[in-house]
């Protein structure tokens, strides 16, 4: 499997979105490369450190989604 994803992390008032896509980017389907999209809103920190903000905010968007997942939601 080949995956090809584009991620967009974003500081809006008090809180980061981070969103997305991802799609399988083998050849040997060319029909099947739908996007799949995703949207994940944490509360901000207030991090200062541009890398630091950013490894918080998608590990933070990680935990989101598992939680989700493993609620059914």
């Amino acid at each position: 499997m080949r995956f090809v994803a584009k991620v967009y992390v974003m500081d809006v008032m008090d809180s980061v979105v981070v969103s997305g896509y991802v799609f399988d980017a083998e050849d040997q389907a060319p029909d099947d490369h739908q996007p799949t999209e995703f949207a994940f809103t944490v509360p901000g920190t207030g991090l200062s450190d541009p890398y630091a903000w950013l490894l918080n905010s998608l590990y933070r968007a990680l935990v989101v989604e598992q939680q989700t997942a493993r609620s059914g939601s």
